[in-house]
């Protein structure tokens, strides 16, 4: 696994798609229970300031470099960073390996159906994908955690957005019969098609905040904080 690096005092691995696919491969293998954080420089600000979401993703199995301002803040900073590793990506990627090794898959949180319309278009795409569980359940809601239980399932997608998503797969990792649970934040709604991910051009030119910016200005904020806090707190840090 590549070498951690911190920025702002929050933890991300300076990894590629080759030990990303390794590390879950072989923790699926080996039951070896893990969960992961796909970090982007939204979380990372947020990080800085809630020590408990800090505590919980510098104790995760895995903080992969989910957006180009992170890849750029620590190449910046003088780390080594490979390649953006984006967790929609990831979860196709974790998708396929499960599919391929018949372990089960559970899809928890998301807004109204947007979880269940999300597996069917996963079951299109991998026809022998197992999926033995949907929930939209809040993260306060105890039906979230005896869903997951009574499925058992090898790989949990968690989509509560951050803090909620890291706070909870850290309080419940232990409890659950899962291998791996991955935050996802909001790739349940581009998966179902509810929000399409940004054109080529725009994931080329790095541009993939302003496309979101389009769909959800209500977003104005969160995006502000992510392209321009961000960057200005790294530069001066």
């Amino acid at each position: 696994m590549g070498s951690d690096f911190r920025l702002l005092g929050v933890r991300i691995d300076q990894v590629d798609w080759a030990q990303v696919d390794s590390f879950c491969a072989t923790s699926l293998a080996q039951k070896h229970k893990n969960f992961i954080v796909t970090l982007n420089g939204e979380i990372a600000l947020k990080a800085s300031k809630n020590l408990l979401l800090k505590e919980a993703i510098n104790q995760a199995g895995l903080v992969i470099p989910d957006s180009t301002n992170i890849v750029w803040a620590g190449r910046m900073k003088g780390g080594r960073f490979k390649e953006r590793t984006p967790g929609s990506d990831l979860v196709m990627r974790l998708c396929a390996l499960a599919s391929e090794n018949d372990y089960s898959v559970f899809l928890l949180g998301g807004s109204d159906d947007v979880a269940k319309d999300a597996s069917e278009v996963l079951i299109r795409r991998f026809p022998d994908l197992r999926i033995v569980g949907v929930s939209p359940a809040d993260p306060d809601d105890l039906a979230a955690v005896t869903a997951v239980r009574d499925a058992r399932p090898d790989i949990l997608f968690i989509a509560y957005g951050s803090p909620k998503q890291e706070l909870w797969l850290k309080d419940h990792l232990e409890e659950l019969p899962i291998t791996l649970g991955v935050g996802i934040g909001g790739t349940f709604d581009m998966i179902a098609g509810r929000l399409p991910r940004a054109p080529k051009i725009f994931q080329a030119l790095s541009l993939e905040w302003l496309w979101r910016l389009i769909l959800q200005p209500t977003r104005w904020r969160r995006i502000w904080n992510s392209v321009v806090i961000f960057p200005l707190k790294i530069l001066f840090s």
